[in-house]
């Protein structure tokens, strides 16, 4: 016998609310945010996030073997349904399962509506739009692409989605955001995303797992489409750099491995898809740092915005260790973030962190001296050369620090100095891109090359 679980979904004054389990889940705007969006957009909407917040579901439940959900068939099914399987292979790294066994249970679920008839948004425009909308988490990506933004004249808007699934990171980053709005007085918009909880599975009562967060930009873009009709949003930029497009295959070379599938410059061009088609093919979904690999990132974040460096927490925050600072300084993000800043020839104090990650210590957090990272980016062979190019900048630039000297003693060393041309070419490098509003390139890319002329080794 078939167990099906039953997702209820219905609009209110402020958003909407996702029955499941007898336990209630809500996206909640500001009033005068939610008030501009048109109705059938609305109806298009609830029928769309549903899918997105719960097809994980019927994957990490035991038993079940499907989910029916109280709207119609929402538009972009097929869109979810490439962005869910694509993103498989990354779940099962980390989750340590079998990929085949997952890719076919995936497969064989039932997903069934109340109404088979799709509901369209219809074609309703944002008027006038002019404004960049950023999701602002505060890490590197969305500082930086806030600051290009404001130098473009985009006007960005901040929006901050509060996924209260991480430990820390909620009361952290509501403390940074209340101090950026005092100190440069832009007003940060929240959205109340409590179904982020149904991929926190400790309030799931269920075994750690990747599955939930593969649709997390898909999910954030279609969410940010009200603030569009509000603030007459025209673009809605994200933070996907360069690297976001690495991959790798699995052990057994069956599997190509996206560490970050919703990313990805392709499918960011599919997210501009279905933003143009919720608003009348007026909101345009890219990113502004695509050319640029993470080094730069933070290289410029810190050189020529240090203003906004300031407030950069791009640890997840989830141990106890990061319960009264924004940096835990004990997981592979923070020091990931500190070598970022060496190599670039920055101080990570800019950036907030204080402790020394190049000790011998904390070597366990680096993939290249055999560690382990909660980052799957960093098995990638493009994250791997990374952390050698890195280290040797490190070094170069005469930082003493125990694992730069170890790095130095090493063959790593010799090899990074064999491959300096190869790997100076791949780092500190302007690529093209797909995902760059065409109409601010120009300007874009100048800004860039001036900050590459300024480079030196």
């Amino acid at each position: 016998m078939k167990n099906i679980i039953e997702i209820d979904v219905k609009l209110n004054d402020t958003g909407l609310s996702l029955f499941f389990n007898n336990n209630e889940f809500s996206t909640q705007y500001p009033q005068n945010v939610w008030s501009s969006v048109p109705k059938s957009v609305k109806n298009a909407f609830k029928d769309n996030l549903a899918l997105i917040a719960t097809m994980h579901l019927p994957m990490v439940l035991p038993g079940v073997s499907g989910i029916k959900f109280s709207t119609s068939r929402p538009i972009l099914e097929p869109y979810l349904f490439q962005n869910f399987i694509f993103d498989i292979p990354s779940n099962t790294e980390v989750d340590g399962t079998n990929t085949d066994e997952v890719v076919r249970k995936f497969l064989t679920l039932d997903f069934i509506y109340k109404e088979s008839d799709i509901l369209y948004p219809g074609h309703y425009p944002v008027e006038d739009g002019y404004r960049a909308l950023v999701s602002m988490s505060f890490g590197k990506d969305s500082l930086l692409t806030f600051a290009l933004a404001e130098e473009l004249g985009l006007d960005p808007k901040m929006i901050y989605i509060v996924e209260d699934s991480l430990k820390y990171e909620q009361k952290h980053k509501t403390l940074l955001g209340e101090r950026f709005q005092k100190e440069f007085n832009k007003e940060l918009s929240i959205l109340i995303h409590e179904t982020g909880k149904l991929r926190n599975y400790t309030f799931l009562g269920l075994p750690e797992s990747e599955f939930g967060w593969g649709l997390q930009n898909t999910e954030y873009a279609l969410s940010l489409i009200p603030f569009a009709y509000a603030f007459k949003g025209k673009y809605i930029l994200f933070g996907n750099e360069q690297s976001t497009a690495a991959t790798y295959f699995d052990e057994e070379g069956k599997w190509r491995i996206y560490p970050c599938y919703d990313q990805t410059h392709v499918w960011t061009s599919h997210i501009d898809q279905i933003t143009q088609l919720f608003t009348g093919r007026t909101v345009r979904t890219g990113s502004l740092i695509e050319p640029l690999m993470d080094i730069f990132i933070q290289r410029i974040l810190i050189r020529r915005y240090s203003q906004y460096a300031d407030y950069q927490m791009s640890c997840f925050t989830s141990t106890e260790a990061g319960k009264e600072y924004r940096w835990c300084h004990e997981c592979s993000v923070c020091a990931k973030m500190f070598l970022l800043s060496i190599a670039g020839g920055m101080d990570p104090k800019a950036i907030g962190l204080t402790h020394n990650m190049l000790s011998k210590q904390n070597k366990n957090l680096f993939t290249l001296f055999g560690g382990s990272s909660s980052l799957t980016y960093a098995n990638t062979g493009l994250g791997r050369d990374e952390q050698l190019f890195n280290f040797y900048l490190a070094a170069k630039r005469g930082n003493n620090s125990p694992l730069v000297m170890e790095f130095k003693e090493s063959k790593l060393y010799q090899e990074a100095k064999d491959r300096e041309n190869e790997l100076f070419n791949t780092f500190i490098k302007i690529y093209d891109s797909i995902s760059v509003p065409k109409e601010y390139k120009n300007e874009l890319m100048s800004i860039f090359r001036e900050e590459i002329n300024l480079f030196e080794m």
